[in-house]
């Protein structure tokens, strides 16, 4: 497991991962109770949160001891689960920038900034300064389409996205530099490299352990993908991060194999 990658594992998350990042379309009480076995976490806290979740709408319950994700969640829920599928909103790109001004859209109110943050980071924004949020124009998404994405997602209806084919700066102090090469390289050599080591390892690992170090390693890559702002060739070592992908599609399936084996050894118990 990477230093840092994981963080610590509560009951709101852990049922939110079983349905989002294992990829687990329904997940019933059963399997609810042995999963906060492998984590250390009280039933009645599992209870307690899966209630909570009904409630704000982000998990529902089609029928008694059985739960699915919620509709209100569903944009941000496919965001999560369409991680294998980022490398094909890429294009080609000729120079172009997508820009959001947001000026106009307030700063005080915190719950608005934290969604209106989230929603342009999951499509790789930048902040250029205050108020101006970047990115190169590569992605196969219009432009009208694009902003709807990033409206469902969080932002600001009343906001405005722009495609800048020219711009006048100061000598080095053009919109590339707001992404470092390479820390993001690293990352995708570190995350790769630790995926391949703990899938070497999960078959040998107590069925416990295995389910546990497969869902906190799988959450933590496929979050460093989602949020990966998929810039061109010209910015970043794209094959690269295409490996990342692949790597976690393979470990994908090993983690979906370490959670079955781990429920029937609960059965069986």
């Amino acid at each position: 497991m990477m230093a840092g990658e994981a963080e610590a594992m509560t009951a709101r998350r852990l049922i939110l991962s079983l349905l989002n990042a294992v990829g687990t379309q329904r997940l019933t009480a059963a399997q609810m109770v042995a999963a906060a076995r492998a984590f250390e976490i009280e039933d009645a806290a599992m209870r307690m949160a899966a209630t909570r979740l009904t409630k704000q709408g982000l998990i529902e319950s089609p029928e008694r001891g059985a739960y699915v994700s919620g509709t209100s969640a569903r944009e941000l829920r496919d965001q999560v689960r369409g991680w294998r599928d980022v490398r094909a909103r890429r294009t080609d790109w000729n120079g172009d920038w997508l820009a959001m001004p947001g000026g106009h859209l307030g700063r005080t109110d915190r719950k608005r900034l934290a969604a209106r943050d989230r929603a342009l980071r999951l499509y790789g924004f930048a902040e250029a300064e205050t108020g101006l949020w970047v990115r190169p124009a590569n992605l196969v998404f219009e432009l009208e389409a694009l902003r709807s994405r990033l409206v469902a997602l969080g932002l600001d209806g009343g906001a405005l996205l722009w495609r800048i084919s020219e711009q006048a700066s100061a000598e080095g102090a053009g919109f590339a530099g707001l992404w470092d090469r390479g820390a993001l390289e690293s990352g995708y050599r570190e995350m790769i490299a630790a995926l391949d080591e703990s899938s070497a390892r999960l078959d040998a690992l107590p069925h416990g352990e295995a389910a546990r170090e497969a869902l906190l390693l799988g959450q933590a890559a496929i979050r460093r993908i989602n949020l990966d702002p998929l810039l061109p060739d010209a910015m970043v070592d794209t094959a690269l991060f295409d490996r990342l992908v692949a790597a976690m599609e393979a470990y994908d399936r090993r983690g979906k194999h370490a959670w079955a084996a781990f429920y029937t050894a609960m059965d069986r118990g």
